[in-house]
């Protein structure tokens, strides 16, 4: 049950300035939410599984009598309890892992975007100085040109 989004890993669109659109990155972190809350919904339903059977085994052991019969019959429950038990503590496995593997996965994104959104405000923080020293000779120009036209 590993989210689906392995063909949108890393497809943002691309904005003008570099960066992604924005809407591409939420529309993502709402996917593994979606993902997250479901696997979180299966955890919880397994432990409720988990807990029935718990209470059928202790039901069984509790009716068991002392004949031979009535102990058989507890014998086979106490089996068929044990195997289902099994089934679902590796269901309950799956779901821990797949949530393990979605939660990395979505660290390791948003560690990407973090990463290139710093670089965004690296350059545009750059083309500001550019700017303000341009303008600065720019108005420096205007100031040699006024003093001489005098």
């Amino acid at each position: 049950m590993i989210f689906a989004l392995e063909q949108e890993k890393g497809n943002f669109k691309s904005r003008v300035f570099g960066g992604f659109n924005r809407h591409d990155v939420i529309d993502y972190i709402e996917g593994l939410a979606r993902e997250r809350n479901d696997l979180l919904r299966d955890n919880q339903n397994l432990r409720g599984k988990i807990e029935a059977l718990e209470e059928r085994l202790d039901a069984a052991q509790e009716q068991a009598e002392p004949d031979e019969s009535a102990r058989d019959i507890a014998a086979k429950a106490l089996e068929e309890t044990r195997g289902i038990l099994e089934d679902v503590r590796r269901q309950y496995d799956g779901v821990c892992g797949d949530l393990n593997i979605n939660v990395s996965q979505a660290a390791h994104e948003l560690g990407v975007v973090n990463a290139k959104l710093s670089a965004l405000q690296d350059t545009l923080k750059t083309a500001g100085e550019r700017l303000d020293a341009v303008s600065e000779r720019l108005q420096s120009a205007g100031e040699t040109e006024n003093a001489e036209d005098l």
